[in-house]
Formats: C-alpha cells, sequence, structure tokens
C-alpha cells in the first residue's frame, strides 16, 4: 500500500481551497477556488505514486486530479477524473517557502494555478508554466 494523506490545499493568494465545483462527483468535473468550508469536496488524499509524484484524489468521490484531455498546452483545464491512466493525474510537491509548494504535473510540467490570477470564489483551476507566482503555490490546511 502506498503512502496517502489527507488535507486540502489553500491557495496562496486568495486563501481559497480547492475545490470540486459544486461538490459534484461526475468525471469531467472542474476543480475551482472556493472559500474553505470543511466539506469533503475540499479535502484531498494524496497519494505517493513513484519518483516523488502524488496522485491527488477528490475525498468526497475518490476521483483523481486529472488535466483535461491529457494536454500539455498551457491554460488546459484542471478536472476530476475516476480512473487513474497516466502520469497527467500524477504531480510532485516543489517546496517554496513559509510552508507553500507547487504542484508540478508529471505529464507536462506545468503547475496547478488558478487562472488569471484571480481571486475570486468559483475561479477554475488549469496548468500554466512557472510555479513561483502566489496563485501557483498552495498550503496544506
Amino acid at each position: 500500500m502506498s503512502a496517502v494523506f489527507t488535507a486540502a490545499l489553500i491557495a496562496r493568494h486568495s486563501d481559497q481551497a480547492m475545490s470540486v465545483d459544486g461538490e459534484k462527483k461526475d468525471d469531467g468535473t472542474a476543480a475551482v477556488q472556493w472559500p474553505f468550508q470543511g466539506g469533503d469536496h475540499q479535502k484531498w488524499h494524496l497519494e505517493a505514486t513513484t519518483g516523488g509524484y502524488y496522485v491527488v484524489r477528490a475525498v468526497h468521490s475518490g476521483k483523481a486530479l486529472s488535466v483535461e484531455g491529457e494536454s500539455t498546452a498551457n491554460g488546459a483545464k484542471v478536472i476530476q477524473r475516476g480512473a487513474v491512466t497516466g502520469p497527467h493525474q500524477e504531480r510532485r510537491l516543489v517546496q517554496k517557502d513559509n510552508g507553500y509548494f507547487a504542484l508540478q504535473n508529471c505529464h507536462s510540467g506545468q503547475f496547478l494555478s488558478v487562472n488569471g490570477e484571480s481571486a475570486n470564489k468559483g475561479a477554475a483551476l488549469v496548468q500554466w508554466p512557472g510555479g513561483d507566482a502566489p496563485h501557483q503555490q498552495f498550503r496544506l490546511g
């Protein structure tokens, strides 16, 4: 059995939690930021795979955080998807300062980001190059 820990992921720039939109359990549902309310759609199991990578699964659905269509494009949408099928569903935690880290995708090398650096609730999560900006950094909550 692989190592697993569970936590909320709180965006540095907005202090909002990565959430599954509308608490839905469907494949393809978007990951968004939303003020933390303690729901299982805002909590994530991080399951160690190999090489320092993790599959990140929504507690409420058991589905993995995925890049839609296995895309490597800037701005590709981040969604939840049931079956773990490849490196587009694996991320490594890149340590930053003050307890924050960036989540780098194994397949594309890009980082989990809040789209457009938005601080609005409901803003979509996408992948984007870099990893050093506050909208690309998260802490465990």
